[in-house]
């Protein structure tokens, strides 16, 4: 468990050895402090990368805010908590002074109950609100009791719980991607094409992949021009995958699309470049380091982006401002927008 939070100006007033009254003084600009006193404070703000409070009555009566975040690191999606962890640590960088302090606890994907673990023992450290990334329904179905009966605050991070209608949520609409994944290859592919769509074994215990796939069937079905092929269910390892597509790629000629979700668009573009498959159309989701160089180059031609990052921030958010200044969720469900990037875009990403 690792806790975030930034240096507070009682800590930065220890480090200089200068009363805090002085300085609220140069913050304030009132009263009188000397220019050597006056320089030293403000480099040893700018050294600290101190924000000035917005809300200066929390300061003064030592006020805490304590979020737990339990999140999930996952093969099929590594950048996950890479870009979740960005979205935190941003709201620290500008709520720490508010009072805001963040425990954060991952666990493998493949070891759903750590979920649980992480929760208890944050429960027992005295936190009494949760930003909540899961992997597994039935998990988190006893995650959410347990938090219900103590009354606790909850807002769910990039997968929504159905049935808890009390959470708040945010994240993206995952049958509506599926379909705007879907409109985009109906766009690029001739009306005899076939489209291929490997799919990781997550899928299994991951309602959020098959909430996609229905939403990219359903529309595959309203339109009826492309044939889509059985789908290849099961993969996960790197290595399988590449042996998948690279036979699917080799046996059908036909072959004019994949719709991938698997997550590892990277390896999927690798077997496409390796076969020199340039009429094949490949589309997925996110955005991520490994990938860039196949959008640019439009061996992917297009994935439909959400931005973690800012999902992530605005989860620790609605939290602290209901915790610190009694602001009420003004939404259950805080849907985020989704994006396409293609080569002709992706620069602004």
């Amino acid at each position: 468990m690792e806790e975030l939070s930034r240096m507070t100006l009682e800590e930065i007033a220890a480090e200089i050895g200068i009363s805090r009254t002085t300085i609220y003084k140069v913050l304030r600009n009132k009263g009188h402090v000397s220019d050597k006193t006056r320089r030293i404070v403000n480099e040893a703000l700018e050294k600290y990368h101190y924000v000035q409070n917005r809300n200066a009555r929390n300061l003064a009566m030592n006020r805490q805010y304590n979020i737990g975040y339990i999140g999930f690191k996952s093969k099929s999606a590594n950048y996950f908590s890479t870009e979740v962890n960005k979205g935190i640590r941003r709201a620290v960088k500008e709520f720490a002074d508010d009072g805001l302090s963040l425990l954060v606890s991952e666990f493998d994907v493949e070891n759903p109950k750590g979920q649980q673990e992480a929760v208890d023992e944050m429960l027992a450290l005295g936190v009494e609100s949760f930003v909540l990334a899961y992997a597994h329904e039935e998990v988190m179905s006893g995650i959410l009791s347990k938090l219900r009966e103590k009354e606790c605050r909850i807002v769910l991070l990039s997968r929504d719980f159905p049935e808890d209608t009390a959470c708040s949520y945010v994240g993206v609409d995952y049958e509506k991607s599926g379909r705007l994944a879907a409109e985009l290859l109906l766009k690029m592919l001739p009306a005899d094409g076939e489209v291929l769509v490997p799919v990781t074994k997550e899928y299994e215990t991951n309602q959020d992949i098959a909430a996609r796939l229905k939403g990219f069937e359903d529309k595959m079905k309203e339109e009826g021009s492309v044939k889509v092929l059985p789908i290849i269910h099961g993969l996960l390892e790197e290595e399988d995958i590449y042996r998948q597509i690279s036979g699917h790629l080799k046996e059908r000629e036909q072959l004019s699309g994949i719709f991938d979700l698997t997550y590892r668009l990277d390896v999927i573009a690798s077997a496409l470049k390796d076969l020199k498959r340039t009429d094949v159309k490949l589309v997925g989701f996110d955005l991520f380091e490994e990938i860039r160089e196949y959008v640019e180059d439009s061996t992917i031609d297009a994935v439909v982006y959400q931005d973690l990052n800012q999902q992530a921030y605005q989860a620790v958010k609605l939290l602290f401002d209901e915790m610190c200044y009694g602001k009420k969720k003004s939404s259950q469900k805080n849907y985020a927008k989704l994006e396409v990037i293609m080569k002709e875009n992706i620069q602004y990403f």
